[in-house]
């Protein structure tokens, strides 16, 4: 652009065109990612008509649910300021070739058939193409009947904005022109998940088109997330060097390799690294601390030391599970079960119903921090102490309670750690939980929310993790080893049904 301007002042002194020069200061444009200075130049472009939709394609925003629904004003906020219609067309080498050619002067276009793929600065026509008036866009002929007579027949050098191809998106997934069944189930599309910074284009784009071409809105929900900032609070982008290589994460410790990724500091001199996490661990940290909607701080040596033990601890659980064989029948509820097993099935019912209820309503959050919060607490940590010697016995009711609750569990934790948990699954079950075709049944009705005994059990967690932990304090405190007897706990009146099972695990004189 500076050189173009050189040139054109240098041509304009040679023809003694310039009257005068006066230096000013200006402020000029320039891109983002280059920061080139930008010239604004008057061009024929291809359009597509949307100011004219703006009150519909809003009371059809209205009937999409926004998550979280702050974000709806995003996408109110830009269509405020749209006074123009969408230019399509752009000038360059590589994108979706606009499919047309003009004839006879420009006074005809030639548009190819449904489906054809073309690129009309250097091929012709196919056949099946149709010959229309450019004024009126009515059908003159085919190309086959017209081709002949027609003049001047250029093929269209510019190519789409991104954002027309992009705004299929949600037409294609959902079958429109190949599966007529499958649209009718699957539109409006389910769920578009994105960015902040882009509302304005995929999403809006995509909303318009549905509008425009079928008058409904293009999702039922719509997900829009903040930005990913480095640790120091910046926008991460190429330009500054603070991104993250997204093969590094992956291929952190995949296949049992060692790996790394890291983040830059703002001068280069600080890098925050780290050495254990991969794709699982990254999307874990994300469900469970970084809120939907806002903006996320991504520290690598934050979010290992914080949730890979937590995924170490899961795995442990499942390889512990391994040890006894799954029983044959994990559906139908064996008769007998102990207290503690009615225990930890009610706790069980309780954490699937609110992950079951979060995953309905697209909250990630929730059903992801009830889901890590029992398998790295009350099961681990409680139950499974207390039926240990049971496992070791070859208790089958112990067996079956255990494999059930792993299962289950890890089936509506795969949606946050679908890597880790189908292979988990497939080793210990022979099935991937990833490919559940429903969400897993509760096990007893009767230990619901809202049933008495349900209620009644998960009354008890407080008096029953309280009493463990005291046991496990006082033994440390006395000096005593966790596996050796321990005299003077008095059990509490409400876990008295529990005497039997805890007496064993404490070793209580």
């Amino acid at each position: 652009v500076l050189e173009a301007r050189t040139a054109a002042l240098e041509h304009l002194e040679g023809e003694g065109k310039v009257a005068n020069v006066v230096e000013k200061e200006q402020e000029v444009p320039v891109s983002e990612r280059g920061k080139n200075p930008v010239e604004i130049i008057l061009l024929k472009e291809w359009y597509v008509r949307q100011t004219h939709m703006q009150d519909r394609l809003r009371e059809l925003v209205d009937e999409v649910e926004f998550h979280p629904p702050r974000n709806r004003q995003f996408l109110l906020d830009w269509m405020d300021n749209i006074s123009i219609d969408w230019p399509i067309s752009r000038r360059r080498w590589y994108h979706t070739e606009i499919p047309v050619w003009y004839a006879d002067g420009g006074s005809k276009v030639i548009v190819p058939p449904k489906g054809a793929y073309v690129q009309p600065w250097r091929q012709q026509p196919p056949a099946g193409s149709r010959v229309l008036d450019r004024d009126d866009r009515s059908f003159i002929g085919t190309w086959e009947d017209l081709g002949a007579s027609l003049s001047d027949v250029v093929g269209e050098e510019k190519v789409f904005d991104t954002w027309m191809d992009s705004s299929n998106t949600n037409l294609f997934v959902s079958g429109l022109l190949e599966d007529d069944g499958r649209f009718e189930r699957c539109f409006p599309t389910a769920l578009r998940p994105q960015g902040k910074e882009i509302v304005r284009t995929w999403l809006y784009y995509t909303m318009l088109k549905s509008a425009l071409l079928l008058d409904k809105p293009a999702f039922k929900h719509v997900w829009i997330d903040g930005l990913g900032m480095d640790p120091w609070g910046r926008k991460m982008s190429k330009s500054l060097g603070n991104g993250i290589d997204a093969d590094s994460v992956l291929e952190c410790g995949a296949g049992g390799r060692t790996g790394s990724w890291r983040i830059k500091g703002p001068d280069g001199s600080v890098a925050l690294k780290a050495n254990k996490i991969g794709s699982e661990c990254f999307r874990l940290w994300k469900a469970c601390d970084a809120q939907v909607g806002d903006d996320f701080h991504i520290n690598p040596e934050e979010i290992e030391q914080k949730y890979f033990g937590v995924l170490t601890k899961v795995f442990n659980v499942a390889r512990f599970a391994s040890q006894f064989d799954p029983p044959e029948d994990l559906e139908n509820v064996p008769n007998g079960l102990q207290p503690e097993d009615r225990w930890i099935l009610a706790e069980h019912h309780k954490v699937m119903a609110t992950a079951k209820a979060a995953w309905s309503e697209l909250d990630i959050y929730t059903a992801t921090q009830a889901l890590k919060n029992f398998l790295t607490g009350v099961l681990p940590s409680h139950w499974l102490e207390m039926v240990k010697s049971r496992l070791y016995d070859e208790d089958e009711h112990a067996a079956w309670v255990l494999h059930r609750v792993v299962r289950d569990t890890l089936t509506a934790f795969s949606p946050v750690c679908p890597f880790f948990t189908h292979h988990i699954t497939t080793t210990v079950y022979g099935t991937s939980c990833v490919d559940a075709r429903a969400f897993p049944e509760h096990v007893d009705d009767a230990l619901g929310v809202g049933a008495s005994e349900g209620d009644n059990l998960r009354g008890l967690t407080a008096d029953l993790t309280a009493f463990n932990s005291l046991v496990w304090s006082t033994k440390r405190e006395q000096g005593i080893a966790l596996n050796q007897p321990i005299e003077g706990m008095e059990l509490p009146s409400s876990i008295e049904a529990f005497r039997p099972v805890l007496t064993a695990m404490h070793r209580l004189a």
